[in-house]
C-alpha cells in the first residue's frame, strides 16, 4: 500500500514538473525559423492556382507573457533577387526582378490550456511594405517591353491559430501557426517603356488582398524572467 501511495505521489510530482507553461516566464525571444504561404499579387499578376512560397530564418519574435495571454511583436524581411510572375495573362508578359517584403506586427496570442502542449489563437495588426524592381518581356518573342517599379504599402490584419510545445521545463518553446493576411494597401507602379523616348508613367491604386498562410510562422523561442 505504501509503495502504491509513493508511486502515485511520484507520478503527480512528475507531471507537475513537466506541465509548466511558457507563461511561467515573463518574456520570450525567438527566431522566425520558417514560413510557407501566399504573397500579395503585383500589378495584374495572373495565377492559375495558389502559389505558396517558403522562406527561412527571416524574422525575430518578442513576447511579454501574462497568465494565458502573450503580447507579441514580430518583425520579418524576405528578399528574392529572382522573383518572376506572369502579368495580364499567362501568354502576355513575364516580369522578372528583385523583390523585398518587410512586415512589422504587434498582437496577442491566447493559450487554451496550460501544459507542455498548448493550442492557441490570436490576432496581429501591422504594417507591410513590398518593393519590386524588374523588367517585363513579351512571352512569345522575349522582347523587352518596359522597366517597372512596384511599391506596395499597407495596413495588415492577421488572425491566427496554432500550437506550441514547451521543452526543458519550458525554457524553450517550439511554436507553429497558420493564419490569413488581410492587407489594405496603396500600390504605386512606375513604368518606363522600351521606346525611343523612354516614356515613364506612374499609376496609383488602393487594393484589398487576402493571402492564405498554411504555415505563417514556425518559431523557436527562449523563455526567461520568472513571474
Amino acid at each position: 500500500m505504501k509503495k502504491i501511495l509513493l508511486l502515485t505521489v511520484g507520478i503527480i510530482f512528475y507531471f507537475q514538473a513537466f506541465s509548466q507553461s511558457q507563461n511561467n516566464y515573463s518574456y520570450s525571444v525567438g527566431i522566425k525559423a520558417a514560413s510557407f504561404g501566399d504573397f500579395p499579387k503585383l500589378m495584374n499578376e495572373v495565377r492559375s492556382a495558389e502559389s505558396f512560397t517558403p522562406s527561412y530564418l527571416n524574422g525575430i519574435v518578442f513576447k511579454f507573457n501574462d497568465n494565458q495571454i502573450s503580447y507579441r511583436f514580430i518583425g520579418s524581411k524576405y528578399t528574392n533577387n529572382d522573383y518572376s510572375f506572369k502579368n495580364v495573362c499567362q501568354d502576355c508578359e513575364t516580369v522578372n526582378g528583385n523583390f523585398s517584403d518587410f512586415t512589422l506586427k504587434a498582437g496577442f496570442e491566447r493559450s487554451l490550456i496550460y501544459g507542455v502542449f498548448q493550442p492557441f489563437y490570436g490576432l496581429d495588426l501591422g504594417y507591410r511594405r513590398i518593393y519590386f524592381d524588374g523588367i517585363a518581356n513579351n512571352v512569345s518573342n522575349n522582347a523587352l517591353l518596359y522597366d517597372v517599379i512596384v511599391e506596395k504599402n499597407g495596413a495588415l490584419i492577421h488572425p491566427l491559430i496554432g500550437v506550441k510545445v514547451n521543452l526543458l521545463k519550458s525554457k524553450f518553446t517550439i511554436s507553429a501557426e497558420a493564419g490569413l493576411d488581410i492587407l489594405y494597401s496603396n500600390d504605386r507602379e512606375t513604368k518606363t517603356l522600351n521606346d525611343g523616348n523612354r516614356t515613364t508613367s506612374i499609376a496609383n491604386f488602393r487594393r484589398w488582398g487576402f493571402n492564405n498562410l498554411p504555415l505563417s510562422m514556425l518559431s523557436l523561442q527562449y523563455n526567461f524572467g520568472h513571474q
